[in-house]
């Protein structure tokens, strides 16, 4: 089995536990006890050690590292003479996989719903709400409509792109409309259904409008949107969208 740690890329003999009373089917299990990630449920060949893991969260987080970059790396402290002799298989396309599995079950965690399979999150249940803002139930008295009221700010950014993918079957959605992204068929569903007007800049130096308006055939989104709090900048849950076409 090839063991993916903070130190490098290692393989081993591991063999399955046939003691009486024990399914081998299961043995991912014994994996999992051991704090090691199987890369498939099925006879993996492949696990990832949850410090690796914890150590890529942060990483690419924190330092903006890509999976190649840290696989690379990975490799580094195998062998840093020549990474590229590391005997052991490529496990990039394993650590693009195993990561986000592990991202949404930290983030599943962290909200409480890690131990609980039978409640579902719902719509921006895995996203925090500004702690500030009032929210009825939690900071608020029973009066509160006549006392508090909340603003919020909309804003767009035309620069995040995102290219149609190749295969978008294979992009499947562990948490679709979990966080502060809306669900994404309602929302299509939403933009079939809403008139597409074109506004038009009367200024001549200032192109922002008219560059949003363009339509870019190769791109799956021309940006993104958000509602945040007016007071504290943060991000509403389940209120972020990807625009189809400028400001569509």
């Amino acid at each position: 089995m090839t063991t993916v740690h903070t130190q490098g890329i290692f393989s081993h003999e591991v063999s399955v536990c046939n003691c009486p009373g024990s399914n081998p089917s299961d043995w991912y299990l014994d994996l999992l006890r051991q704090r090691l990630f199987p890369a498939s449920i099925s006879k993996p060949k492949t696990a990832f050690t949850f410090d690796v893991l914890d150590h890529f969260l942060i990483d690419a987080f924190e330092c903006k590292t890509s999976a190649m970059s840290f696989y690379q790396e990975l490799k580094r402290f195998t062998d840093n003479a020549f990474p590229e002799r590391v005997p052991v298989f490529d496990r990039y396309r394993e650590l693009m996989r195993v990561s986000w599995l592990w991202r949404d079950l930290k983030h599943r965690k962290w909200f409480g719903f890690g131990h609980d399979t039978e409640q579902d999150p719902g719509d921006g249940g895995l996203a925090l709400f500004c702690p500030a803002c009032p929210q009825p139930g939690l900071n608020l008295p029973a009066d509160w409509k006549v006392q508090y009221d909340r603003q919020y700010v909309v804003d767009g950014n035309f620069t995040a792109q995102h290219m149609k993918m190749n295969k978008p079957e294979l992009d499947v959605a562990l948490s679709d409309g979990k966080g502060y992204m809306v669900s994404e068929v309602p929302y299509q569903s939403h933009l079939q259904q809403s008139l597409d007007s074109k506004e038009r800049s009367t200024c001549s130096n200032h192109r922002a409008i008219n560059a949003a308006n363009i339509n870019k055939s190769n791109l799956q989104s021309t940006g993104i949107g958000a509602i945040a709090c007016a007071h504290h900048g943060c991000f509403v849950p389940h209120s972020v969208v990807d625009f189809q076409k400028g400001e569509r």
